[in-house]
């Protein structure tokens, strides 16, 4: 390392004795420069304002200090003497700063990261402790049973998922989600035998044959259920929401896309006829989903909304099972690209080399308390297939009771995600918000409008746009034809496929009568 805090002395040492176990020196660094260096996986979000700017590192010991002469390790340990660092400007007598993120930490042999915000502005506390470690943050607030916070309560331990005022995100499942889930799992166990017996031929007509490479590997070994079989991009539908499948399917042609990939999941025979009847594949479960609604949900949580949220982890965790990839999406998507090509592309791209991540997520946009810290769209994801991406699936779908008391399978499935990235290594990478290949509902109803003025106008060109973050049904109807994405025949909506006139039998009878040449806006 670059040796201790002799031969310049410039004042008193940053850390006692009786802090030792915790720090010998600090240094900042760039944060901009540090997310580059070390993509965790999480959005990173822009610098708010100028305090957001650097990282703080410090540093267990002399030997973990950067390779840097006497005078800037001297600073690193001791305080005064001006910013005496590397790079960047000084600003006085403060910590100094390392703009290199891969300088500050070269001598580092391990590393903890803590992302840490303040959204509600409080006076707020971080606390080091030398102890035996933890790897996750305890929460202290000076609230009561219930309410928001009052200064005169001492503080109390509460969850990750407590609001100052007062909202709490995560609440203990009700013995009747616990048991209305455990009925469903029952007749999922005892069916699935049957099921994927079923599912193995389709899925293996309807995956992409998969990118050059190796096969997955665990401790160096191949992967022997996935053996890199390909990839299926799988979707699922009620009736209630069919028009939106519609559109997609029909946008999709409109732009010469293959659907030869994709297999619906639908939740009743009507979805499942009009599916095949736009050229794709579909499996319908009928033990598994014939309680389910066929009606739309009417906003985003209600009953049957969580309903369909079960349908969404079955159908994944089904042919993630079997040992292929899955690219998972939402029927209120749009298609510029091939997203398959994108994926495939970046299928080995990971936080270092030969460590390719795990899943990709859309970026959600709601950058809120209930989920961090990856903000992940449970409505767009890539799942590479191994060992790790098999075991969240199985645990997303024993966590039922979770995603009916919380009344969304995202906030339970960021909740895994959190964990399995700490207890087993999973590696999760999130596109960010502000980037411009994976816009969504955030990027329509929020920011600023320049990036969709872009895409309107040409001027730019995602992979895709999901029109989430909106209300229900009818209001997606409504944004679609303003961007010009509406291209269902209004005589094919809310119909059964035996109720639409000219359509013909065999796989992709539909389009024809119900894919319109030009966008209705």
């Amino acid at each position: 390392g670059g040796g201790g805090g002799g031969g310049v002395g410039v004042g008193a040492e940053r850390f006692p004795k009786t802090l030792s176990g915790i720090g010998a020196g600090m240094v900042r660094t760039s944060k901009r420069d540090f997310v580059g260096a070390y993509d965790f996986g999480a959005p990173a979000d822009a610098g708010k304002s100028p305090r957001d700017d650097d990282a703080l590192i410090l540093y267990s010991k002399p030997s973990a200090f950067p390779d840097v002469g006497e005078d800037v390790a001297a600073k690193i340990t001791h305080e005064g003497g001006g910013n005496g660092g590397i790079g960047g400007d000084g600003d006085g007598d403060g910590v100094p700063l390392i703009e290199d993120a891969s300088k500050a930490t070269e001598n580092c042999n391990e590393m903890n990261v803590i992302l840490l915000d303040n959204p509600d502005g409080q006076p707020q506390c971080l606390v080091l402790i030398n102890n035996y470690q933890s790897y996750h943050v305890q929460r202290w607030m000076r609230v009561g049973e219930t309410g928001g916070i009052r200064r005169e309560l001492p503080l109390r331990l509460v969850s990750r998922g407590y609001n100052a005022n007062g909202i709490r995100s995560y609440k203990s499942p009700r013995e009747q989600d616990i048991r209305g889930h455990w009925d469903m799992l029952r007749t999922y166990l005892n069916t699935l035998d049957d099921v994927l017996g079923e599912l193995r031929p389709v899925v293996e007509r309807v995956a992409a044959e998969p990118p050059g490479g190796d096969a997955p590997r665990v401790d160096g070994k191949i992967d022997a259920i996935s053996e890199n079989k390909g990839t299926v991009i799988v979707m699922t539908c009620n009736f209630g929401q069919s028009e939106l499948l519609m559109n997609f399917a029909c946008a999709a042609r409109a732009r010469g896309f293959s659907l030869d990939h994709i297999l619906v999941f639908p939740t009743d025979r009507e979805t499942m006829e009009l599916a095949e009847g736009l050229g794709m594949s579909a499996y319908y479960d009928s033990r598994n989903f014939e309680s389910m609604p066929s009606q739309e949900a009417g906003r985003y949580g209600d009953k049957r909304f969580v309903a369909m949220m079960y349908a969404k982890v079955v159908c994944v965790q089904l042919v993630v099972s079997l040992g292929y990839d899955v690219l998972f999406q939402d029927v209120d998507m749009v298609w510029y690209r091939n997203p398959l090509d994108w994926f495939h592309t970046h299928r080995d791209d990971g936080p270092a080399p030969g460590y390719p991540w795990d899943l990709y997520f859309q970026d959600d946009g709601a950058h809120t308390v209930r989920y961090a810290p990856f903000s992940a769209n449970s409505g767009f994801y890539y799942v590479r297939n191994n060992e790790r991406t098999r075991y969240l699936f199985a645990s997303l779908l024993y966590v039922g009771d979770l995603i009916r008391r919380t009344e969304s399978h995202q906030q339970a499935l960021i909740a895994l995600l959190n964990e399995h990235s700490s207890l087993y290594g999973l590696r999760v990478k999130v596109l960010n918000r502000d980037g411009e290949d994976f816009p969504g509902g955030y990027n329509y109803h929020r920011k600023n409008k320049t990036y969709m003025k872009k895409v309107l106008q040409k001027k730019v060109t995602p992979v895709i746009f999901h029109m989430s973050w909106t209300t229900n049904k009818n209001n997606k109807l409504k944004f679609l034809q303003q961007m010009g994405e509406w291209r269902v025949d209004d005589a094919c909506i809310q119909k059964k496929r035996g109720d639409i006139a000219g359509g013909t039998e065999g796989k992709g009878g539909l389009a024809k009568p119900c894919c319109l040449r030009e966008a209705n806006f």
